[in-house]
């Protein structure tokens, strides 16, 4: 009896000793977990926005290479050309981006805006949310003794023009819906054009068109 009281108050003691092991494992888990869990959604979700970060850098240099590479241009150009930009948002969707487009020209010495047209989400082109004629056009730089500059005054041409691919894409997630109106991405993009001097716009009257 003596022997069997002291095997069963063994196995007893064990068996608690593992409880409390496992109770305390539990516990451990019941901090942890949420933890991790969060630390995996954020980094997917970091990962996520600056893939598509990229994408609108992409599409910001796509669409001011399309429309550079002609000398004239109308709404219906640039309406598909907009079309086959989107398509470098895959696999992710490119539909809301808002894309600008913009001919920058010296005008007494400054960059501004000649011409700009948007098209939208809907596929509408037109002067809304583009850049105002006559805007100053400005890329901070510095010379070679450090002074600021603006590196757009050395990209236009004598009597030409620059063209300006300009991205903007509010992006939302499941871990962005705590943003009312989501993260702001954009992206500006600048090449001088390929056939002409400059990219003339139809109906638009500028020095050179």
């Amino acid at each position: 009896m003596k022997l069997l009281s002291k095997l069963f108050s063994k196995s007893t003691l064990q068996n608690l000793k593992v409880r409390k092991q496992r109770g305390a494992s539990a516990v451990e888990f019941a901090f942890v977990a949420p933890v991790m869990i969060a630390m995996l959604f954020g980094s997917t979700e970091a990962s996520q926005a600056v893939s598509v970060d990229r994408k609108v850098t992409l599409a910001a240099s796509t669409i001011a290479d399309l429309v550079a590479q002609g000398s004239t241009l109308d709404c219906a150009t640039l309406t598909a050309a907009v079309s086959v930009t989107r398509e470098v948002f895959a696999p992710y969707n490119g539909v809301n981006a808002e894309i600008v487009v913009a001919s920058v020209a010296l005008v007494g010495g400054t960059p501004k805006i000649e011409w700009s047209r948007v098209v939208n989400s809907g596929g509408s082109c037109s002067t809304a949310a583009a850049y105002p004629v006559g805007t100053a056009v400005t890329v901070a730089g510095v010379d070679g003794s450090g002074n600021p500059i603006n590196l757009a005054t050395a990209m236009i041409p004598t009597d030409g023009a620059i063209i300006l691919g300009d991205v903007r894409l509010s992006y939302t997630s499941l871990g962005t819906s705590f943003f009312p109106s989501g993260i702001s991405m954009q992206e500006r993009f600048f090449l001088r054009p390929r056939k002409s001097d400059k990219v003339c716009f139809d109906g638009v009257v500028v020095a050179g068109c």
